[in-house]
């Protein structure tokens, strides 16, 4: 593995401002629709900011005082942060985050992790950022945690470690916990599965919990379903539009957020991880997250690792019965429901971000 720094060339953010500075006001909101007046004033307001006031470089020198790394696994390349813990025997953790996020998600938890006896390892998903775009490999959640192991164990040389993930990265450390269980000591997922629930065992909670996903697929999961039926159409638009860029990706932090915590989202991290996939043209590669469909070995299983699931305060999000959850997690030791604090936890509240993860995982914690 060798060292990274972040250096996006001039000419990209030279590029850019004429863009922002050029940009054609979008028509009236259509106020019927999905998005509120609150949402879309919040957007329009962090445009405004990006064209105006937003310091790229600032938070270019801000991000590269974390330790970056590149490395080549199993043919991709990784980037990735690796945050040593204190103590002489720090636990190694895996954060991984999923889309339309990036490692900035994980900053503000980094100094306090490292202080509670974890080192910290954050990649980027392939595609995403400044990981390989991997446009000729297919890319599947086990796969994902393929690279991930190989990356804990045979490049950082980590014999054993505990994972947390959050929205994709919740499927990937699932799929460690299936395929890697040799490797992986426990699991956190804030992005859990269940597996199919049998007639005789189908009760009044899992009835509601069925429909009630179906609900939010219909009201949330526009962006899901167009990313995977037309991902190159949205491309095209995406890649040349930065505020189109920045709608299709602020408006999920600010709608899965949790009201209660939102204010924890700052202007400059949001507009940082807007940059990311500017600066890099990762949008379409991204999307290749939900257009690919699974491989064969990606089907579901039980996790055969200890596990806990962390269900977030996100608005409409339906919360599992622990019964469904059981099936899909046998060794479940922790099911928490949050009330506060929604999809984007690290951010939204890092405090209560750093106190799950701690209690999570406090029995492999070295004792101090």
């Amino acid at each position: 593995m060798t060292p990274f720094q972040i250096q996006v060339p001039d000419s990209v953010l030279d590029d850019l401002r004429a863009r922002l500075q050029a940009a054609r006001p979008a028509t009236p909101a259509i106020l019927d629709g999905g998005e509120t007046p609150e949402l879309i004033e919040r957007i329009e307001g962090l445009l405004a900011y990006w064209r105006d006031g937003y310091d790229w470089r600032a938070e270019e020198r801000r991000l590269n005082k974390f330790p970056q790394f590149r490395a080549t696994v199993d043919g991709v390349g990784l980037h990735f942060l690796h945050v040593r813990g204190s103590g002489p025997d720090p636990l190694p953790l895996l954060l991984t985050n999923g889309w339309p996020s990036s490692f900035v998600e994980y900053l503000a938890v980094l100094e306090p992790l490292t202080e509670a006896g974890f080192s910290v390892v954050v990649p980027a998903l392939p595609g995403l950022g400044f990981s390989d775009r991997c446009l000729d490999l297919p890319l599947s959640r086990s796969g994902l945690a393929d690279l991930f192991n190989q990356l804990m164990v045979d490049v950082l040389g980590y014999r054993h470690y505990v994972a947390h993930g959050d929205d994709i990265g919740g499927r990937v450390v699932s799929r460690l916990g299936i395929h890697h269980s040799a490797d992986v000591r426990a699991i956190q997922t804030a992005n859990w599965f269940t597996l199919p629930t049998p007639d005789e065992v189908l009760d009044d909670a899992a009835l509601a919990y069925d429909a009630a996903g179906t609900q939010w697929d219909q009201t949330h999961g526009a962006y899901a379903h167009v990313q995977e039926t037309r991902p190159q159409t949205l491309t095209y638009a995406l890649n040349d539009s930065p505020t189109g860029l920045a709608a299709w990706i602020l408006e999920k932090f600010l709608t899965w957020s949790d009201p209660a915590t939102r204010t924890g989202l700052s202007d400059d991290d949001l507009l940082t991880t807007v940059m990311i996939y500017w600066c890099t043209q990762t949008i379409g590669s991204s999307m290749r997250l939900y257009a690919l469909q699974d491989q064969p070995r990606d089907e579901f299983g039980p996790v055969l690792v200890p596990a806990s699931v962390l269900v977030p305060n996100e608005p409409d999000l339906p919360a599992p019965p622990e019964s469904a959850l059981r099936r899909a997690y046998p060794q479940l030791f922790r099911h928490r429901e949050l009330t506060r604090g929604g999809h984007f936890l690290a951010l939204e509240s890092p405090e209560t971000f750093v106190d799950e993860v701690t209690a999570a995982f406090a029995d492999y914690l070295p004792r101090r």
